[in-house]
């Protein structure tokens, strides 16, 4: 089993470090690199201005002896030769300081030749003021002369070569710079990108995971790769998958045994109340059949309500392959409005169709479920003479089922709770209107099995304004069944209300 981090902490460590030590690298390299440079350049810099101040200074030294010599040797006045001497001096201080400089050997001999001149001229000092012979003595500064504009001619062209070779210097550092930067930093952004992945992907699984355990999906297995703490909350995620597993079937089960366990005795009410009422009815007193009546009743009552809870259990679960098909929409719809007819001619109900030719992903008895839930809810809210209007379309990639009634509709503070299991508004409180409270909860648990949506909207005119919108199938629309004329209340013959 490969090694792996006992914690998420510890990968984003271990990554982001991983991914920082060749920048490190590179700017320790470079840091050094500029130092030495720095150092390099700081040492040749006070190199060359101290030989170019000693060359200066012995120049002008050469030049203040050639000149108190020669007036030396004309006017014969001591002070003159202590100048002299106070030069020759002052170029030895100089000259000490050149040779220490570390001058190249080309600028040690001119140096060793200069001194050799002015020995000389100092030796031949004396004798000329006697003798009066001053043109060896002008020979010897005329060479010392020319070695010391030399020698600083040389210093001045060393420094700039000092300079060339410190730009020389910095251009390679620059360029060694760019070229380590250019080979780690994608390495590093490679590094990054790679623990970015391997931390974000277990965290993407587990978002994954958990949302399809709030969208009911309890199949598929959840298994999460990555750090130990991560994968044993995948661990966790499973266990809890497992146990939802084993608690649905177990509710679907016991559901299952109760409503058969409920049918049983509740038929045995139903007929035997059916028998006293069809068999010995004469025999029974106004009292005795009103009984008998109410007690078959509320049977049926029950015994609806028991298989909408079942219903509602079932609808809770996924959807099953089998019941993925293409289905006509319009077919289905058409069927229940055609099922309606005895009561919207009994109610006085007018109905406005507008269906198009449309096919869906599903199941026909759940689609036919959906939409009974929502033609049924119209027919039983809506007040003598009103209208019912179903509209089917179809708006991009979905089908769009449009059920409005003019009846009470639902109030403001019921909206949120319409869709909640056994509740049951206003309207079906006041005892008028009966209900179990459970069919918009079916439908809308259908419609989302299906990747749908139902929802209540907005109506200016009183009533109910409900919209189902379900995924096509491929073969998406056709043509329009039945289109309003241009007040929007053209009535379909074979569903006219009785006149």
């Amino acid at each position: 089993m490969a090694l792996r981090p006992s914690s998420i902490s510890k990968l984003v460590v271990f990554g982001f470090g991983l991914a920082i030590v060749p920048l490190v690298l590179v700017i320790v390299s470079v840091t050094i690199s500029i130092a030495h440079f720095a150092e390099q350049g700081q040492v040749s810099i006070l190199r060359a201005v101290a030989m170019s101040d000693a060359a200066n200074r012995m120049n002008n030294a050469v030049r203040s002896m050639e000149r108190y010599g020669l007036q030396y040797t004309v006017l014969q006045d001591q002070a003159l030769l202590v100048l002299y001497d106070q030069s020759f001096a002052e170029y030895q201080k100089s000259s000490d300081r050149f040779a220490a400089a570390g001058p190249s050997p080309v600028d040690k001999q001119r140096l060793h030749r200069l001194e050799e001149n002015l020995t000389r001229a100092r030796q031949l000092l004396p004798l000329v003021s006697l003798e009066g012979n001053r043109s060896a003595l002008e020979s010897d500064f005329s060479r010392a002369s020319g070695e010391a504009q030399r020698l600083q001619s040389d210093v001045n062209e060393g420094i700039s070569t000092e300079v060339g070779k410190l730009g020389t210097r910095a251009l390679a550092i620059k360029r060694l710079t760019i070229m380590e930067v250019l080979l780690v930093l994608p390495l590093s952004i490679a590094v990054a990108i790679l623990f970015i992945i391997l931390i974000t992907r277990p965290v993407r699984r587990l978002d994954q995971a958990v949302s399809g355990l709030g969208d009911g999906d309890l199949e598929t297995p959840i298994a999460v790769q990555g750090p130990k703490d991560i994968a044993n909350l995948g661990d966790r995620l499973e266990w809890l998958r497992n146990r939802l597993n084993a608690l649905e079937a177990a509710k679907l089960h016991f559901l299952q045994q109760l409503s058969h366990e409920l049918k049983t005795p509740l038929t045995a009410i139903r007929e035997g109340a059916e028998l006293l009422q069809e068999d010995l009815g004469q025999n029974l007193g106004t009292e005795q059949q009103e009984i008998v009546h109410i007690v078959r009743d509320n049977s049926l009552r029950l015994q609806r309500l028991i298989e909408d809870l079942l219903r509602f259990s079932l609808a809770e679960g996924p959807v099953g392959a089998g019941m993925v098909q293409d289905v006509s929409l319009t077919q289905v719809v058409q069927d229940l409005l055609l099922s309606y007819k005895p009561s919207l001619r009994s109610q006085s109900l007018h109905l406005t169709t507008e269906l198009a030719e449309v096919k869906v992903q599903g199941h026909t008895d759940r689609l036919r479920t959906i939409c009974d839930n929502l033609i049924s809810n119209a027919v039983k809210f809506s007040p003598q003479n009103g209208t019912i209007r179903v509209y089917l379309q179809v708006e991009g990639e979905d089908a769009v089922l449009d059920v409005q009634d003019e009846g009470p509709g639902v109030a403001a503070a019921e909206r949120e709770k319409i869709f909640d299991i056994l509740y049951r508004g206003e309207a079906s409180d006041s005892g008028k209107i009966e209900g179990s409270g459970l069919g918009l909860a079916i439908a809308r648990e259908y419609v989302l099995s299906y990747g749908g949506c139902l929802e209540l909207l907005d109506k200016e005119t009183p009533g109910a304004w409900f919209r189902l919108r379900l995924p096509c199938a491929e073969q998406g629309l056709s043509h329009v069944v039945h289109s309003p004329d241009a007040d929007g209340l053209r009535h379909n013959p074979d569903h006219a209300p009785a006149s």
